[in-house]
């Protein structure tokens, strides 16, 4: 069954990352910085050198992956043989990795590759991830699509039915779904009958309102059946999206997903998310809702009315009020939000940064104060790194990523100082996944002092 496969944060991501790893992607990241040309080595480079020691950790078997991974975050097409190289190995991680990172690295361009693997690979976890690249790629037809319908894979078979759906070939999708609907995996019985109550089978109404209402179904099989009705505009599922949206016992984040499908497909989606953050207690709910309704175009006197509020919520409301003009008032908004010092605020405007900086660039400054700022209030000397040192780093790695003299100029200040917890945090945003664009090398190089 497919599953949509959200972007890890800053703070997961740098959380997660094993202390081997993190060494290597550092080492990585100096090596990176050092701008060395992409050519061969020579055939006796040393291994005291950059080059030489690249090519020693390329060779261990420890190292391969997670070096492959760091170098994966310079974009540079150069590596495209040694991906689709990877989809051929022996190994079926490296072959994984080869087809995420070739697919990721150069597009279209990965078809043959990835054809290969969907057509033979043993694994059929790797068919599915390569039938998932060559969709987002729109590098498959739809005749081949119909042909994958026939791996020996319920996964595969629910990808190739969903793209035909998106493409409006509901005629070759209907056959494969019913037999799908028969399925005795609950995920890809209930994704199957959300497919087919959207293509008009109103039959499909009862089974799904069993699954749907039943408290002891998974999170998981209820979020694969929420993104389906959004991504289908199932508007037949309007009532049980609105159980399980109004669901106190139901899972947060599957909460979410039931207000966005519910958003989607009514026509009064931006007073359906006003009224459920008014209405809540659970700051963990309404901050995601708050980013779903600010994102609509419709948003403006919604977000008025909740910026009323003294709450949290009601300051992040005028935060994303302010994001529209930016300068002087957009500083202030910012520095409310993060003076807060709660992580799902702090997590919440490091999002927004990030959308902010790729969009507008330079014209982002008004983030710089208050960035600078959370960075010197974590605990300087703690006995282990929390949640807010890794929000720290990601806050640093927003600074990269801006770029401009202000945050420069604000990194090279708080790395002036001892080695201390502020420093590490500091230090580990430029390693962070966000922060390994070439523009982002090239600008951390122009931090003086910066660790290596």
């Amino acid at each position: 069954m497919p599953q949509d496969r959200p972007r890890p944060t800053i703070a997961r991501g740098a959380a997660r990352r094993r202390p081997r790893e993190t060494a290597v992607i550092a080492q990585i990241a100096t090596l990176v910085m050092l701008s060395l040309p992409a050519e061969s080595a020579p055939a006796g480079a040393a291994a005291t050198t950059p080059l030489g020691y690249l090519i020693g950790m390329l060779k261990d078997a420890e190292t391969t992956n997670p070096t492959l991974a760091a170098l994966r975050g310079t974009d540079d097409r150069d590596l495209a043989p040694v991906y689709e190289a990877m989809t051929r190995s022996a190994d079926k991680k490296r072959r994984l990795f080869g087809v995420v990172a070739l697919a990721k690295l150069v597009g279209k361009d990965a078809a043959g590759a990835l054809h290969e693997r969907l057509a033979s690979d043993p694994v059929m976890a790797i068919r599915a991830e390569a039938l998932r690249c060559l969709i987002e790629a729109e590098a498959i037809s739809d005749k081949q699509l119909v042909a994958a319908m026939e791996t020996p894979d319920e996964n595969v078979q629910c990808q190739a039915v969903r793209a035909l759906i998106d493409r409006g070939q509901a005629g070759l999708a209907l056959p494969p779904l019913e037999k799908l609907a028969a399925s005795k995996d609950p995920t890809t019985s209930g994704f199957s009958r959300v497919c087919l109550l959207g293509l008009g089978r109103r039959e499909q109404e009862a089974p799904l309102r069993k699954v749907m209402r039943d408290p002891a179904t998974p999170p998981e099989v209820l979020a694969v059946l929420l993104r389906q009705i959004d991504r289908q505009k199932v508007t037949g599922a309007m009532p049980l999206v609105l159980h399980v949206a109004g669901s106190e016992a139901a899972a947060t984040n599957v909460r979410v997903l039931a207000y966005r499908a519910a958003a989607s497909i009514s026509s009064l989606g931006a007073v359906t998310l006003r009224d459920a953050i008014v209405n809540s207690k659970r700051t963990a709910l309404r901050v995601p809702l708050l980013k779903l309704l600010s994102s609509r175009a419709d948003a403006g006197p919604h977000l008025q009315t909740i910026a009323k509020g003294t709450d949290s919520v009601g300051v992040l409301a005028r935060f994303e009020m302010a994001r529209e003009t930016g300068g002087p008032t957009a500083a202030g908004a910012v520095t409310a939000a993060i003076d807060l010092e709660h992580p799902i605020v702090v997590a919440y405007v490091l999002d927004r940064a990030g959308e902010d900086i790729e969009a507008h660039g330079g014209k982002c400054d008004y983030y710089v104060p208050a960035l600078a700022k959370y960075i010197r209030s974590v605990d300087p000397r703690p006995a282990r790194m929390a949640r807010e040192h890794y929000l720290a780093a990601g806050a640093a790695s927003r600074l990269i990523e801006l770029g401009t003299p202000a945050a420069i100029t604000a990194l090279k200040g708080l790395l002036a100082g001892k080695a201390t917890a502020v420093t590490r945090s500091t230090a580990a945003g430029p390693f962070s996944t966000d922060a390994t664009s070439p523009r982002a090398v090239a600008r951390r190089r122009s931090v003086r002092g910066w660790p290596t």
